[in-house]
């Protein structure tokens, strides 16, 4: 009986908790209250800013399972922030609705726009897998030669760290003038922001890890081969994917930049080109969805290291 008590008592709480209040407001607020900026301003069929309330609760529902009170917390952090947004902006237009337009005008530009927002994504995502690829590649493989090789780990990690303390966000107007395409300028200016963070971490990964272990190695009369990618990479690649997340958000911040200097279609184009037309509508839902990218990578990124690495150091 009392494991049943506390069966309906769990279940009543994932139902009846703030999150789901939160989100009866927004719904009972959109639908029924009168709207004070529909006098100046067209306001948009809420259905689809009702959908993506309904989503976010039934993701954190779900969430509910694995840490009930932090689902909860950020549950209540962005379905409260949605509705002081519809309350403020479309029922009582106290904010300048050409700067902050309606959250239904915003989530309604998915509906509208989402031909343009898919092929710019696909696009990004294109340039974002092969720069992204080439520097984990590249970076891990000279990063455990260089931390392996004393002479040249002493001769490359100085000019690395020199070179790495300048943000490519810096030169990468320059590269996309320089380069012949503005798909390979892309993937290089990615390329770029990601390698040198790379290969410093997987220098310093080589250069900490267990002599028992190196040592053991060598009296088994290992070869260089076998030491370098079935001993130390397989020890160094929980870290590499812990890395991973740090190194993914960089380049989408990268190539959002790059895209809005000179690209034709992408992410950050879509946010450009809305900028420059003063449509803050689609520019905010440009940057939400680039938002839910980001998250989305982040959490396949979370999924495969749970699936691939068994084991850490």
């Amino acid at each position: 009986m009392n494991d049943t008590s506390n069966k309906h008592l769990n279940l009543f709480l994932r139902i009846v908790n703030l999150p789901a209040l939160l989100t009866a407001l927004i719904i009972i607020s959109a639908l029924f209250l009168p709207s004070a900026m529909n006098v100046r301003y067209k306001i948009q069929a809420p259905y689809s800013f009702i959908t993506a309330v309904i989503l976010i609760f039934i993701h954190f529902q779900f969430k509910l399972k694995k840490s009930a009170q932090a689902a909860v917390d950020v549950a209540s952090i962005v379905l409260g922030f949605l509705l002081i947004w519809e309350v403020a902006v479309t029922k009582f237009d106290r904010l300048p609705f050409v700067f902050v337009p309606a959250p239904e005008n915003v989530f309604f530009v998915f509906v509208h726009d989402y031909k343009m927002i898919l092929s710019g994504f696909a696009r990004s995502l294109f340039l974002l897998l092969s720069g992204f690829s080439a520097s984990i590649i590249t970076g891990v493989g000279f990063g455990i030669a260089a931390g392996w090789i004393p002479r040249l780990r002493n001769a490359v990690f100085p000019v690395a760290k020199a070179i790495s303390t300048v943000p490519a966000l810096i030169y990468s107007p320059y590269l996309v003038v320089m380069m012949p395409t503005f798909t390979s300028a892309s993937i290089f200016v990615i390329f770029c922001g990601t390698f040198w963070m790379l290969f410093m971490n997987m220098i310093q990964r080589v250069g900490t890890i267990d002599r028992r272990i190196i040592n053991t190695a060598k009296v088994l009369n290992v070869k260089t081969g076998t030491m370098l990618f079935k001993i130390i990479l397989p020890y160094s690649l929980p870290h590499i994917l812990n890395d991973m997340t740090t190194v993914l958000s960089i380049s989408v911040m990268t190539l959002t930049v790059a895209e809005m200097i000179g690209a034709e279609r992408g992410m950050g184009f879509y946010v450009r080109r809305s900028l420059d037309y003063a449509n803050y509508t689609q520019s905010i839902a440009g940057i939400i969805f680039i938002a839910l990218v980001i998250t989305g990578l982040n959490a396949a990124l979370s999924v495969a290291r749970k699936k691939l690495i068994k084991w850490s150091y």
